[in-house]
């Protein structure tokens, strides 16, 4: 069945609706992951290793805002409020250089000081060129995405999956190892687990097209499945080698 944004059959609007519904309930499940992840180490600061730092502080808010402006930003297209939704789109530009540059910054400042403040982060917290790796690699995925989605803003069924796929993709990780991390029972498992969630946040955007569409976008598909292929290639294949360590040792000089 075509659709696009001039269509106006009621089978045309359902979907428009529940592809709404569907981006909505996305951001809301990102914004309860992050508070999932990070809360719990603020409210009960106890078990910290370190208090809290500006940086990471500032950091902290500059990435609460991006998920509070995704989620702005899927309400308003639901409720068809374009124009404030362009309008904020130049907000979301700016923030995303602003969390490249913070989070990379943040990343150095942890793989520096030997450990992350939290003290609830999954996997050998001694291993700090992985969790570098894996912190970079995120913060790369998240820019290269939002990126190509402010490339491809005038085709709205390209650009609303790159932003989500930015958003779960690149912010979660770290979200979805502090709630591994500081759960007793999840913390005994091996840290591979944290894929599973992973995939699930990755691959809705993929499902709920097959289900609504009849089809898979190709964005949904194949940049689900890069980005599934690459948290992989870190952990078994460039977080491992020889070659990426000596880096990472030069990296936190």
């Amino acid at each position: 069945m075509p659709t696009g944004p001039f269509l106006t059959t009621p089978a045309a609007a359902e979907l428009r609706r529940a592809e709404g519904r569907f981006y909505i309930c996305m951001a809301l499940a990102a914004v309860a992951t992050a508070s999932a992840g990070f809360a719990p180490a603020l409210y009960n600061p106890s078990t910290r290793l370190a208090p809290l730092t500006w940086a990471v502080g500032i950091h902290g808010v500059i990435f609460s805002a991006w998920l509070a402006l995704f989620l702005a930003q899927t309400l308003l297209v639901f409720n068809r409020r374009t124009a404030l939704h362009r309008t904020l789109g130049y907000v979301g530009s700016g923030l995303a250089i602003i969390m490249v540059v913070s989070g990379y910054f943040t990343t150095i400042a942890m793989g520096r000081r030997g450990f992350d403040l939290s003290g609830d982060l999954i996997g050998d917290i001694n291993d700090m060129p992985m969790l570098v790796l894996f912190q970079l690699g995120d913060i790369l995925c998240f820019g290269l995405l939002v990126g190509f989605a402010i490339l491809f803003r005038r085709r709205p069924d390209a650009h609303k999956r790159l932003m989500l796929l930015a958003t779960v993709g690149g912010l979660m990780p770290a979200a979805l190892a502090h709630i591994i991390g500081h759960s007793p029972l999840l913390r005994e498992l091996p840290a591979v687990i944290i894929v599973i969630p992973y995939a699930m946040f990755i691959f809705a955007g993929a499902v709920h097209d097959r289900v609504t569409r009849g089809r898979m976008h190709p964005v949904s598909l194949w940049v689900a499945l890069a980005l599934f292929a690459f948290i992989n290639l870190r952990a078994a294949v460039i977080g491992p080698s020889d070659t990426w360590r000596a880096f990472a040792s030069w990296l936190l000089l």
